[in-house]
């Protein structure tokens, strides 16, 4: 069946969720709309392609390329080529294989090192693919203990046809045995709620391995938090005082065991408040959250200098767990010509400072991090797959 570049319009369904939730309705219609199917998404790939037709083009973009520093990024020697939308949510597997979804379609690839440990001279293997009604975009996941990965959620579903992202919010998961080579449904936690016209709902919600080995998935949409029995695929409650809905928020794993959040404020059930700066810590053995303090900084999105809550996107930065036991935050400011702040969390102490502010007018949201040494943290958005760092 073709792939065709179609994306669907938000008409009948947005209104909906903001004559039904306007609060929620107001943060989501502001995430960003998926990209056309099958579209490049890589930067590089777009200026090679425009090049290739244009050789004056080329010609300048190599003399552009002779300036700019050398990547640390190596090529694969085996590209994923077969994806038809690029790769994301590279998750490396307990046997040393790293597992990509072809983003927000149903099949996934093994890359396998070869037998001198590179990957970068891996090769790739189809596995088995998701169940026929659940290929998400954006969603959870994770390489339980067991090396078994459980994805849950997705703010949008691929429809039959596979020629569009469907707004869905999706309470779905499941979790694939590299074993078996196979996929099992997960349900839903039964006392998850949502929003209307969605009675449960996931969606883009965050996720966390505890330090027992649980897994700890949020609801997007409501307060609601739960923890996975991997055995039996069962839920349990969790995540009680909660002080606002999950919606944009991350978690981090703190050496103590605990979590660390920022709060987004997404304005359900609670006012607009252009300058929050609080942050939550979850205890497993109490199963509650307590407020971690102020971040000094505000972390969130709130468009409080341009517009205030009609253009906030509720957006957080990614945070990284730095090896001294201190969390890197950062922090996302969309107004024109602002800069985004960062923070950080010493989990020694329980105190925060706030930490240099972004060159303006930069900000970040959305993306992946990780921590290459003493002073550098490399950010990335992983849909640009087909490197090695």
């Amino acid at each position: 069946m073709q792939r065709t570049a179609r994306l669907l319009h938000l008409l009948g369904i947005v209104p909906i969720v903001m004559l039904a939730w306007p609060q929620l309705a107001a943060a989501q219609r502001l995430k960003p709309i998926p990209h056309p199917i099958g579209v490049l998404q890589n930067a590089h790939a777009h200026a090679e392609a425009a090049a290739q037709a244009q050789p004056e083009a080329l010609a300048q973009a190599k003399a552009a390329s002779s300036e700019i520093p050398r990547s640390p990024w190596t090529p694969l020697t085996n590209q994923p080529s077969f994806l038809v939308d690029g790769a994301s949510v590279p998750m490396l597997l307990t046997d040393g294989t790293v597992l990509m979804q072809d983003t927000g379609f149903p099949d996934w690839w093994k890359l396998t090192p070869d037998k001198f440990g590179s990957y970068v001279n891996g090769t790739w293997t189809q596995v088995a693919s998701l169940p026929a009604t659940y290929s998400p975009l954006y969603h959870s996941s994770a390489v339980l203990p067991d090396g078994r990965l459980i994805i849950e959620g997705g703010e949008y579903l691929l429809n039959a046809d596979q020629t569009n992202f469907i707004p869905t919010w999706t309470p779905q998961g499941a979790v694939y045995d590299p074993a078996a080579n196979a996929w099992t449904p997960v349900e839903p936690p039964k006392f998850f709620g949502g929003f209307p016209p969605f009675d449960q709902t996931i969606g883009d919600a965050q996720s966390v391995i505890l330090a027992d080995g649980t897994y700890m998935q949020a609801d997007c949409c409501t307060l609601d938090e739960a923890l996975l029995d991997a055995k039996s695929l069962n839920w349990r409650p969790t995540g009680r005082k909660k002080f606002d809905v999950n919606d944009e928020e991350g978690w981090t794993l703190l050496p103590n065991g605990k979590v660390l959040t920022v709060d987004a404020y997404v304005p359900v059930n609670i006012p607009y408040e252009p300058t929050g700066t609080n942050s939550e810590i979850y205890d497993p053995k109490t199963g509650s959250w307590s407020s971690a303090g102020s971040t000094i900084v505000q972390l969130w999105d709130s468009a409080a200098a341009c517009g205030g809550e009609a253009n906030a996107t509720f957006e957080v930065g990614p945070a990284v767990l730095r090896p001294d036991g201190t969390v890197f935050y950062t922090g996302a400011d969309t107004c024109p010509g602002a800069a985004g702040n960062t923070a950080i969390y010493n989990s020694s102490t329980g105190k925060w400072t706030a930490g240099p502010q972004f060159p303006a007018p930069n900000n970040i949201a959305d993306a992946g991090t990780q921590w290459q040494g003493p002073h550098v943290c490399e950010f990335r958005f992983w849909k640009s797959s087909g490197h090695l760092l």
